[in-house]
């Protein structure tokens, strides 16, 4: 049910706007993030497995200038979770879902380069091996880029992408003993990287 209604958000984000042609796809992605040092000096670092996800997109294109155009998109990524460890001792899953709002631009030549910036809200979680789920939100912008082709047809033309993002603020710094909201947003993915495909219509 939670699915369904960030879904409905999203697509009636999309709905207000005025489009040319539309667009929707997944991607599958691997999240990266950077291990952190802990406070106290004990020559450990919280760490977390790269975890790999997917993600459900669509798009609208608010102006066509044959050779390049601008869009709109929305973003809605379940939960991606990895293994969290201090030094080689397990604590637990942490896991990263979030919605995002965006602007892309896509030139067309005999590939298509994209660029883009997201605003994702982040819901960031640590599940420990015993004890409650803890989650903090976080929203930060992302900047996208990438190449990819797609084939005409005259009804959709399926496309396909390699895509990479970079988040455009990050929180690294040295984190408490144990594990607390700076832990788990200084552990957030800083980088993405994907294959983006779907069909324009």
């Amino acid at each position: 049910m939670k699915i369904l209604a960030r879904i409905a958000l999203v697509s009636a984000a999309l709905a207000i706007v005025p489009a040319n042609a539309a667009e929707v796809g997944i991607i599958l992605d691997k999240q990266f993030g950077k291990a952190q040092t802990v406070t106290a000096g004990i020559n450990q670092k919280y760490d977390s497995v790269s975890p790999t996800g997917f993600g459900i997109r669509a798009g609208i294109s608010v102006l066509d200038l044959k050779v390049a155009e601008l869009g709109l998109t929305a973003t809605y990524h379940p939960k991606a979770e990895g293994d969290l460890v201090l030094g080689t001792t397990p604590l637990g899953k942490i896991g990263n879902e979030y919605i995002a709002i965006g602007a892309q631009v896509d030139w067309k030549f005999l590939v298509q380069i994209h660029a883009g910036v997201d605003m994702r809200s982040e819901r960031l979680t640590w599940t420990p091996v015993s004890g409650t789920k803890e989650s903090t939100t976080v929203t930060r912008p992302w900047l996208k880029a990438g190449i990819g082709f797609s084939v005409p047809t005259p009804l959709v033309s399926p496309f396909f992408r390699l895509e990479v993002a970079m988040a455009a603020s990050k929180n690294d710094k040295t984190v408490d003993n144990t594990p607390t909201e700076n832990t788990r947003k200084a552990l957030a993915p800083e980088f993405q990287v994907g294959l983006y495909g779907g069909i324009r219509f």
